[in-house]
């Protein structure tokens, strides 16, 4: 942290209210002092807070946070500090990182970039032809590739913190994602012939019960694994949540002319990013993510519980429509 000199001894006296491990300070020049705080991951968000709450109103100050990977010596963990939390707060922050490091990590994976456009683009190709060939080792390949879980991320993280830009972000990746997905697999489905009883494309013609329940449970891993930053955990999670089978299977029913059964793979496209979205959102939620200020705080819950309202009269939309679509 840098902070200008005189406020040294403030900066002190607040840390040392905090369950903090080690302290150093030494001078930055311009005026400015360095601090370098070394905390566990369940103290940060509310060492970060404090820190921001008292001096972010002055000129020259900073946070950044860095991973420790390991320290010598070892770093005793089982002694216990007051860190201001509640013993429910205390227990839900010792199990994922700080609000900051958090939209870090979601907004990188959120932005429309050309590197995102590039792997939704190839994705949709790898699973247009894993889907064509049956081939299902081809279409677990697309959804790693797939970029499309970040942006849904970003979206439900967005709304728990009533960001607007990170909301703005996330929802022009998702229409952007989806789009060249759809014209992708819609251009191979009128440029080539195939049967449209292949399995990989009859399973994915209709939603059954338990794909619901595995579109929330993967949701709900995907925000766990964001919010623990446990990066590992996110490529079975990509496996899981499977948004970019669906939207491909629908794209080359559409462009093949098979209207009705084209119907069945977008709607369990919607029910996975529904269930998605919403599973997200109250996994947020449970992990009491949200903005830094009280007021902000208040207008974030009542957007998320909005928001959780839309998503799941939506969801029963689908359902209503999926079952509609089995009548006809």
């Amino acid at each position: 942290m840098v902070i200008p000199q005189g406020y040294q001894k403030e900066v002190l006296e607040l840390l040392q209210k905090c369950n903090i491990i080690e302290i150093f300070d030494l001078k930055a020049g311009n005026d400015l002092i360095l601090f370098k705080v070394l905390l566990t991951t369940e103290d940060s968000e509310s060492t970060l807070d404090k820190l921001e709450k008292r001096f972010s109103h002055l000129n020259g100050f900073r946070i950044l946070i860095l991973p420790v990977q390991a320290s010598i010596p070892r770093i005793d963990e089982t002694s216990n500090g007051e860190n201001g939390l509640s013993p429910d707060e205390e227990s839900v922050a010792a199990e994922r990182i700080s609000r900051e490091e958090l939209y870090t990590n979601v907004l990188a994976v959120s932005k429309p970039t050309k590197i995102y456009l590039l792997m939704t683009i190839l994705s949709s190709l790898v699973a247009s032809i894993g889907v064509l060939n049956n081939n299902v080792a081809v279409i677990i390949g697309a959804m790693v590739i797939a970029p499309l879980l970040g942006p849904n991320m970003g979206l439900s993280l967005a709304t728990v913190l009533k960001d607007h830009d990170l909301a703005r972000v996330s929802i022009k990746s998702i229409v952007a994602g989806v789009g060249i997905s759809i014209i992708i697999s819609v251009i191979i489905g009128v440029l080539v012939t195939f049967d449209p009883s292949i399995p990989a494309i009859a399973l994915r013609t209709d939603v059954a019960l338990a794909g619901i329940f595995l579109a929330f449970a993967s949701g709900i891993a995907g925000s766990i694994a964001f919010t623990t930053d446990v990066s590992s955990a996110l490529i079975g999670v990509m496996v899981a949540v499977a948004l970019l089978p669906p939207l491909s299977v629908f794209g080359l029913l559409l462009g093949s002319g098979h209207y009705y059964l084209a119907t069945g793979a977008f709607l369990l496209f919607l029910v996975n990013l529904v269930c998605i979205n919403l599973s997200g959102l109250i996994t947020f939620y449970v992990q009491r993510i949200k903005p830094l200020k009280t007021w902000d705080a208040f207008k974030a819950y009542k957007i998320t519980y909005l928001a959780m309202g839309i998503w799941a009269f939506i969801l029963i939309i689908l359902l209503v429509l999926i079952q509609i679509r089995k009548i006809i």
